[in-house]
């Protein structure tokens, strides 16, 4: 729900951008690229690319940001570090925050993290990353200000996800085919699951397994509250956060089934109060773009986060009136959580006319999706989800210790529902994920969507990362040759 996709990797600091001979003019398009040692990466478009020695630096269009990558053969990581940020800005002292491993991938064989300090009053981020293959570490240091790193986080990802060491070749699935999910599998799965839980001090997880589009195993691990011993089971209700866009895109599609909504048609057209900051821009947005996360709107959270207890679905959607684009449309991915509720809101009031946004929600949900998936005890209604089986929220408390959490921040989603606000089992959403690898049909060989606008939730809006691009509330992952479809969220649970 509250995921900052990629900026785990980019937070950075502001620094002063020595001065560099040429620069290369903005590329076209997404171009593979190479430093002179070799290592590869996607220079994103409208980017420009610098080379000054070893140094090869990145820019996007704004010019308070910059990414510098450096190949050296150094003794470690911390070595690397201190001579890249010697080349690229000679006498950078701003002291270290926090260093941590990560884990090897992507034929990189050791890779740590930077983080340096910085003050709130700076609105600027820092941090490097060090990445050896062989004897030659790979290092990337960032400088940038908040507001371009939060709007430019895909194209970053899409830097730092393809770096790749001279030579290397990504492993493919394409045209592999999978393993049966036999019960020595499904145990593999569940241990590796527990062992998770145990690294992560979770308490417990609901999981379901797929094989040939149909569940093979479904159940729990864990318990429900930490201090108790009640098991999770395949029917323990948790909140799906913003796996709850899909269901609500779902549910666009089957109205654009009836004719009652088209994808490309002006959000205007179904709902005349729609407003975004000015009249232009308001009449640009299509139906798609709601839920696309490709529009430039920001994310806006902290409006409803801080003041649900007084917000409805009209007066969230009227936050949307207060904010322009800060972007083309389709040109960076930015998450909006109000961009999704008001598709849910629109689509729902279209199909039940005359009923408070809210209520239409709720039941063209309950009718048009929960009740035909067979999803019956899935539900938006908090009392009702916490009167039976459910897991408690869990995080952190003061001294960093796993423990049992307050639901008030859940509660905040409530008013923005379609985005984050679903309660449902392991048993249940994997009924919903039948139902789409069946490409709309139910198990009992009714349609519940038709497959061309199931499908057309999938085509991509707005590119994330490297290999990854948004659709209609659905991440398309393409990085190993084989399609992958999936989404996250996040709240307390």
């Amino acid at each position: 729900m509250f995921r900052r996709p990629l900026l785990a990797l980019v937070l950075a600091l502001f620094l002063a951008f020595p001065s560099f001979v040429h620069a290369d003019a903005p590329a076209a398009k997404d171009t593979t690229r190479a430093t002179p040692a070799g290592t590869t990466f996607t220079l994103p478009a409208e980017w420009t690319l610098t080379q000054k020695g070893e140094i090869t630096v990145l820019a996007p269009p704004e010019t308070d940001t910059h990414l510098a990558i450096f190949d050296i053969k150094a003794k470690d990581a911390d070595a690397a570090v201190s001579a890249a940020w010697a080349a690229y800005q000679p006498g950078f002292s701003r002291p270290l925050k926090i260093a941590l491993p990560q884990a090897p991938r992507e034929g990189w064989e050791e890779r740590k993290i930077y983080q340096y300090e910085t003050s709130p009053n700076e609105r600027v981020v820092v941090q490097a990353v060090a990445w050896r293959a062989g004897n030659t570490w790979t290092v990337v240091v960032f400088d940038g200000t908040e507001p371009t790193v939060e709007k430019r986080g895909g194209p970053i990802g899409v830097v730092l996800q393809s770096l790749r060491p001279k030579g290397y070749t990504r492993e493919s699935f394409a045209g592999r085919k999978a393993h049966p999910l036999d019960s020595a599998r499904i145990q593999t799965l569940k241990d590796f699951v527990a062992g998770g839980m145990k690294l992560l001090d979770t308490p417990g997880v609901g999981l379901a397994f797929i094989d040939g589009g149909k569940t093979v195993w479904v159940g729990g691990l864990g318990i429900k509250q930490m201090g108790k011993p009640d098991p999770i089971d395949a029917n323990t209700l948790f909140i799906a956060a913003s796996n709850t866009k899909a269901f609500t895109t779902l549910l666009l599609a089957e109205l654009a089934d009836e004719k009652k909504l088209r994808w490309e048609e002006p959000v205007t057209e179904l709902y005349p109060d729609f407003k975004l900051g000015d009249a232009a821009t308001t009449k640009e947005v299509l139906v798609k773009h709601l839920v696309c996360a490709c529009t430039g709107m920001p994310r806006q959270d902290l409006e409803w986060l801080l003041e649900y207890k007084d917000e409805t679905p009209a007066s969230a959607l009227k936050l949307l009136g207060t904010m322009q684009p800060t972007s083309k449309f389709g040109e960076v991915f930015q998450y909006s959580n109000l961009m999704a509720a008001a598709a849910g809101y629109i689509g729902a009031t279209t199909a039940l006319p005359g009923k408070e946004l809210g209520a239409a929600y709720d039941e063209a949900m309950r009718t048009k999706v929960f009740e035909p998936l067979g999803m019956t005890t899935s539900t938006f209604d908090f009392a009702k989800a916490m009167r039976g089986d459910f897991a408690s929220p869990h995080g952190e408390d003061v001294d960093g210790k796993p423990s049992v959490a307050r639901m008030d921040l859940n509660y905040s989603v409530y008013p923005v529902r379609p985005a984050g606000g679903l309660w449902t089992s392991s048993s249940e959403l994997a009924k919903y994920v039948e139902m789409e690898l069946a490409k709309g049909m139910l198990p009992n060989g009714k349609r519940l969507v038709s497959e061309e606008n199931l499908l057309a939730r999938y085509t991509p809006q707005v590119e994330v990362s490297d290999g990854l691009t948004y659709g209609m509330a659905l991440m398309v992952d393409t990085k190993y040759g084989v399609q992958v479809v999936h989404h996250g969220g996040d709240l307390a649970s």
